[in-house]
């Protein structure tokens, strides 16, 4: 709850201060400083809207109201969808985004909608961590009866000390990576729970300056 508090007041009173000042002072402002008010504003109010949908989000993953449908669908699809999603986004922040996914690749049964959400979430993730010039990879292989998928960037990578919490609410290894991409920590939370849903686990493997991988398997369809 404490978190929480925290992550709500600020979006809050930043969005308040600015539209308060726009009121106040609207006959002294000229047209570049009120749009630079009003796109400030806009941020904070999208920041808060992110973190409200997501708090909903993992109220639901743990409440047990969230029923997982599995079906069999084809990954490399699935992978191909989520890639042209964020191609923009990547392109935006000068990030090489690529996909390696070999051809004739089994179907996998998993729920399609929340196993959507985790491929986001963590390109989400990597884009976030990954400067301008950076790569981001997401490869999907057959291995052992199973679909293994990997988002792997070439950011700053992770301290090892810090890696058994990044799956924890709230947890950013770098505060202020977070206030600039409007972060609120729970996207890779969210992840996890996704997977323990699908009794499958989910992994991080970094190096400090060499980047950072997160992988999770599916089940091959039978």
């Amino acid at each position: 709850m404490a978190n929480v508090s925290h992550e709500l007041r600020t979006p809050i009173a930043s969005l308040q201060g600015y539209l308060e000042t726009l009121l106040i002072k609207e006959d002294s402002l000229d047209e570049v400083q009120r749009r630079e008010y009003i796109v400030i504003a806009l941020r904070h109010s999208e920041r808060l809207g992110k973190l409200v949908s997501e708090l909903f989000e993992l109220a639901k993953l743990d409440s047990g109201h969230t029923e997982v449908h599995p079906e069999a669908f084809p990954p490399g699809e699935l992978v191909q969808d989520v890639m042209m999603k964020y191609k923009f986004l990547a392109q935006k922040n000068d990030v090489n985004l690529i996909a390696n996914i070999p051809e004739n690749l089994p179907f996998v049964h998993a729920d399609i909608g929340l196993i959507e959400r985790v491929l986001a979430n963590l390109l989400d993730n990597a884009l976030e961590h990954t400067p301008a010039n950076g790569q981001v990879e997401l490869n999907v292989f057959e291995a052992e009866g199973a679909v293994r998928m990997e988002v792997a960037d070439n950011g700053n990578g992770i301290p090892r000390e810090e890696l058994p919490f990044v799956f924890d609410r709230f947890y950013q290894v770098n505060k202020s990576e977070r206030e600039a991409s409007g972060g609120v920590g729970l996207g890779l939370a969210i992840a996890k729970r996704i997977m323990d849903l699908h009794t499958s686990s989910i992994e991080v493997f970094s190096e400090p300056h060499s980047g950072t991988r997160f992988d999770f398997s599916l089940p091959v369809y039978t």
